[in-house]
């Protein structure tokens, strides 16, 4: 990872002969297995190219796992005091979740839920306030352990394979921003379907395409692919799944613009409006989506009858 520091005319060469191979790669792509890209977007080192086969954004050059999991699971990253809400976001998530939750409700009644990539734990918190048996899987060692320490959740500190959870266990499991994250799509779906009921319910929520640019990262971009409702669909009809609904909305992009101008972080701000902000991204959201650029996507899918 050196030459991401190189600087001067031999990083700028470095850094075009990097997009060229990246722009001319022709490594099939992992949904449709056609070799045509054509360029989305350039970070640094890395870029974006989109399937001239089915549209699936992919990062080019590919991360290595071990960089990723370095990035998840940072051996030195000291824990978090339980009592902090190291987030800066708690009261948003309670209302998000709370939306999220509703939705999942009007499907189906309350029962076990998994939560893959828990995070610190807010949204399974509310789950269990409100009558769900809930349990989450992380890889990151600090984040599991402030949910447990915090919540008294039952969270495993690892991936959902290690985990190894019995046959049919789970009612709903659930993604928040998690699946554009793996390297193994197909595998790790196969594992969620192992794992949930005949009638469970899967819920998936991924960045689309249009919000590419709104992804700041420094050095190792952590978003491997960008689905839309058709590409994501697609994967999970080949795991055994199929897709009962599909919201669309997501976020505005002013939290990604105020990052990237170097202004302080608004989240204490936004806290202290949530009220009339929620309303207002709200409006915002229904915008971009009858303009078909909504940023996220929120699929419900169940396992297909055999």
């Amino acid at each position: 990872m050196e030459e991401l520091n190189h600087g001067g005319p031999d990083g700028a060469r470095l850094r075009l002969a990097r997009w060229t191979q990246a722009m001319t790669a022709t490594r099939p792509c992992m949904l449709c297995g056609d070799s045509r890209t054509r360029p989305a977007l350039s970070h640094g080192h890395y870029s974006y190219v989109r399937c001239s086969g089915c549209g699936l954004l992919a990062v080019r050059p590919f991360p290595e796992p071990q960089e990723l999991l370095a990035v998840y699971d940072d051996p030195v990253e000291p824990a978090v005091d339980p009592s902090l809400d190291p987030s800066g976001e708690a009261a948003v998530h309670r209302v998000r979740f709370s939306e999220e939750i509703d939705r999942i409700e009007a499907l189906r009644p309350r029962g076990t839920v998994l939560d893959i990539g828990c995070a610190w734990g807010f949204f399974l918190a509310l789950c269990r306030e409100r009558g769900w048996e809930a349990k989450g899987v992380d890889l990151s060692r600090v984040q599991a352990e402030y949910a447990r320490r915090r919540f008294g959740l039952d969270v495993f500190t690892g991936t959902l394979r290690a985990a190894r959870f019995p046959d049919g266990c789970f009612d709903v499991v659930t993604l928040w921003h998690v699946f554009e994250h793996f390297h193994d799509r197909l595998a790790e779906l196969m594992e969620v379907r192992r794992i949930l009921k005949r009638d469970g319910t899967v819920v998936i929520a991924v960045p689309t395409p249009n919000s590419a640019a709104d992804y700041v990262f420094q050095s190792l971009p952590l978003h491997l692919y960008y689905y839309d409702e058709g590409t994501l669909g697609q994967v999970l009809g080949r795991a055994g799944f199929r897709v009962v609904r599909i919201r669309r909305g997501g976020g505005t992009g002013v939290m990604s613009l105020v990052r990237k101008i170097g202004l302080d972080d608004p989240r204490k701000l936004i806290g202290s409006h949530l009220a009339f902000l929620w309303k207002a991204k709200k409006i915002v959201q229904r915008a971009r989506c009858i303009a078909s650029v909504h940023k996220e996507i929120t699929v419900y899918a169940v396992p297909a009858r055999t």
